[in-house]
């Protein structure tokens, strides 16, 4: 069995808020951006991560072990919860 944590963000000085690192992969902050990281990983390897690019656009990267059908799976969940916060 496996387990998966959010990559907790770190708190930036220049945005006066907790962030985290997209790789250039996402360019809007919204409250649907997360990033998933196997529980001990010291690395911080990011698995799977989705965010924000544009208004209704999202980008979702993944890698094993999760395949396509589980992020998107993931992906979905993390939306339905959160419709009306932004």
């Amino acid at each position: 069995m496996q387990h998966f944590t959010n990559n907790p963000p770190k708190w930036s000085d220049e945005h006066e808020a907790f962030v985290l690192d997209f790789y250039n992969r996402v360019e809007c902050p919204s409250v649907k951006n997360f990033q998933l990281i196997e529980h001990n990983d010291e690395g911080f390897n990011v698995l799977l991560q989705f965010g924000k690019i544009d208004d209704n656009v999202y980008n979702l990267d993944y890698q094993y072990p999760f395949s396509l059908v589980q992020a998107f799976a993931i992906a979905l969940s993390s939306c339905d919860g959160k419709l009306f916060c932004e």
